[in-house]
């Protein structure tokens, strides 16, 4: 299964019974920032404009993204929180994909966007968004957008992307899953996957792999109750 921060925010969100903690972790492959965007004729041209107006009236302006307690949901959170706006006033609308996700910016539904940056790629090319922020610690080469640190935000966040197994496997089994895994990510194919998707490159596998679920779901579920989603 493909899993990473968010399924980590649904599991807790949501209450599963089940949670990452019931799988095999394989390995970590890669993360990915996040952007915030806005349809190209909102009268939001910049991220400044925008939190103006959210601190002005926060649930008046819908921000949609995926799934609630996702890595869409923690950024919308994080940077409330970090333009001074209270975080469980947000107003977020979730959406089970990013087609659906489109539509309603382009529709005017929501306000603005949350996705990773992939998502929203050809729109921004065609001139059908706009790209306000991203939630990357420093600018990538390649993306013509500011950081939320650079427009004065202080707020980061990737989304990993790894592979768990079911439970129960052996142990040779899991040697076998992690070597086929491992031989993939050092193919030429996958370095141009990362580059062709702006994606970063942190492969992890084996016990470090584990703690890093462990910590990391730690890490979510604490933004999750510090955010009151």
């Amino acid at each position: 299964m493909m899993t990473g921060t968010v399924m980590e925010g649904a599991i807790t969100v949501n209450g599963s019974a089940a949670t990452l903690a019931d799988t095999t972790p394989i390995a970590r492959l890669a993360e990915d920032y996040l952007v915030l965007v806005g349809p190209a004729d909102s009268p939001f041209r910049t991220l400044g404009d925008f939190l103006d107006a959210w601190r002005a009236d926060p649930h008046g302006q819908a921000v949609g993204g995926g799934g609630l307690g996702g890595a869409d949901h923690l950024l919308a959170g994080l940077t409330a929180r970090g333009a001074g706006v209270e975080p469980a006033a947000v107003n977020y609308i979730a959406y089970s994909g990013g087609g659906e996700a489109l539509t309603a910016l382009l529709s005017g539904t929501v306000t603005v966007g949350i996705s990773g940056f992939h998502d929203f790629a050809d729109q921004i090319e065609a001139g059908n968004l706009r790209a306000l922020a991203y939630s990357a610690p420093e600018p990538v080469e390649g993306i013509e957008v500011p950081t939320l640190v650079e427009q004065g935000v202080p707020v980061t966040l990737s989304n990993w992307r790894g592979v768990v197994a079911p439970p129960g496997i052996t142990d040779a089994e899991r040697a076998e899953l992690t070597s086929l895994v491992t031989e993939m990510a050092g193919s030429p194919r996958w370095a141009d996957t990362l580059a062709r998707n702006k994606w970063e490159d942190s492969f992890l596998a084996g016990a470090e792999f584990d703690r890093f679920i462990d910590d990391d779901q730690a890490r979510v579920n604490a933004i999750i109750e510090e955010l009151g989603l």
